[in-house]
């Protein structure tokens, strides 16, 4: 008995510590960045979320009337904006598997927070509440977005 309640306490205790929050770590990706800064940091407005894309390369950028899109002269990056509801910068597929613990960590900072291990994670920024989600199929895609 006494085997299978420190069983059952081991496998409580790993449970409970990926619900926990991550330790930081450093933000080096150049997609993470261009999330950061075009994503998280114009939130939760999104409106110099544009302006800021420029920074990053994206110069291509069409009203497509539900959103604004933009890529960077090679298409590696590329970006969909809706004003004061979503944020997604896409690039192609990187060989890095800390770019979610990155994601995570500039969300933290820029939430003043900390938030769990996985995503999606639901933050708060300026007292508005936004998804935020790290897809790897055929790609990077980071996306923050306002629940509905």
């Amino acid at each position: 008995m006494k085997k299978f309640a420190l069983f059952a306490s081991f496998g409580l205790l790993g449970a409970c510590a990926n619900l926990g929050s991550q330790p930081p770590v450093p933000v080096t990706s150049p997609v993470v960045q261009a999330f950061r800064d075009i994503c998280l940091q114009t939130a939760p407005s999104f409106a110099e979320a544009h302006r800021v894309a420029r920074q990053h390369g994206v110069t291509e950028m069409t009203d497509m009337g539900f959103a604004t899109v933009g890529f960077n002269a090679d298409k590696s990056l590329s970006i969909q904006v809706k004003v004061s509801h979503e944020c997604v910068v896409t690039s192609e597929a990187q060989e890095d598997d800390s770019l979610t613990r990155q994601l995570l960590s500039a969300a933290a900072i820029n939430a003043g927070t900390t938030v769990p291990r996985k995503v999606p994670v639901r933050i708060m920024i300026a007292g508005q509440p936004f998804i935020l989600m790290h897809d790897r199929e055929g790609g990077e895609a980071f996306v923050m977005m306002k629940p509905e």
